[in-house]
């Protein structure tokens, strides 16, 4: 099992081999996004659009809560972090933004390249900030977090977002037989 990092004790040991292990960590959604495409391409909208949970996110959704948070939330978050002295960041209630942002009657494709691109735009502006940014703090539901910290935080909320397309694409039965699918 791996072993949880403690941001702190890692910030203090050798902060920049953990600022290029969370940007690189936050950069590998757009390849992983590449490799899913050619099985989420494949998938029927019944699945793609379906709720699994009455109040559960689609995985169109899913995938749409990744782009609307780094695009108009983590971004923002980053800029306001860097430019401003221990700004108070909001919580924002992901879920109720995207059941709002129409994100079902879209094509996957067009998903996945704002999935991407927003992506891109978020890891390249994170790649670019210098060391002593990263230091800087803000508060954000009462916490005090570094911008090391808050990067963690996005990592780790992308991770049980991925978690769960995972687990939809893995219980998705796609065979034409009455076959389990591979474990």
């Amino acid at each position: 099992m791996e072993e949880t990092i403690d941001i702190a004790e890692a910030r203090a040991d050798d902060p920049e081999a953990l600022r290029t292990a969370l940007v690189d960590q936050f950069g590998h959604l757009v390849d992983e996004v590449t490799a899913l495409r050619t099985v989420v391409d494949g998938l029927p909208d019944e699945i793609l659009g379906g709720r699994p949970e009455p109040e559960a996110l689609t995985m169109k959704e899913l995938y749409g809560a990744i782009a609307m948070l780094d695009a108009e939330v983590r971004r923002p978050r980053v800029d306001r972090v860097v430019s401003h002295d221990e700004p108070v960041l909001s919580p924002v209630d992901v879920d109720a933004e995207v059941y709002d942002a129409g994100w079902n009657e879209r094509a996957i494709d067009d998903i996945l390249r704002e999935v991407k691109a927003a992506r891109r735009a978020l890891a390249e502006r994170l790649e670019g900030l210098p060391l002593k940014a990263w230091h800087r703090a803000a508060t954000l539901g009462g916490e005090t977090l570094t911008l090391f910290g808050l990067v963690h935080r996005m990592t780790k909320s992308d991770f049980q977002r991925l978690r769960d397309l995972g687990y939809r694409l893995h219980g998705a039965h796609l065979s034409d037989e009455d076959e389990p699918l591979p474990t």
